[in-house]
């Protein structure tokens, strides 16, 4: 599944954020894709966020490889929904 929120949250809080909201669950790791990105795995499945700046906003970008459940989009989206959306 794929999601994109804008929020006024600076990219690198988003994903200091997303380290800390995924390493609450001892079954997931978080790997670093660079200064912009980070991928999730673990039983729950597999999820990658984005971050970028444009026009004032954070462009916040997440795929995940599930499609709905109680799994790693069902995380992913949980997660969005705490950043406050513009």
């Amino acid at each position: 599944m794929r999601y994109h929120v804008m929020t006024e949250v600076s990219p690198e809080e988003v994903l200091q954020r997303a380290r800390e909201w995924y390493t609450g669950s001892a079954r997931l790791e978080v790997e670093e894709l660079g200064p912009d990105a980070l991928r999730v795995s673990g039983e729950l499945g597999v999820a990658e966020i984005r971050v970028d700046r444009h026009h004032g906003h954070t462009n916040v970008h997440a795929d995940t490889d599930r499609v709905t459940g109680l799994d790693i989009t069902d995380l992913t989206k949980r997660f969005l929904y705490t950043l406050g959306h513009v």
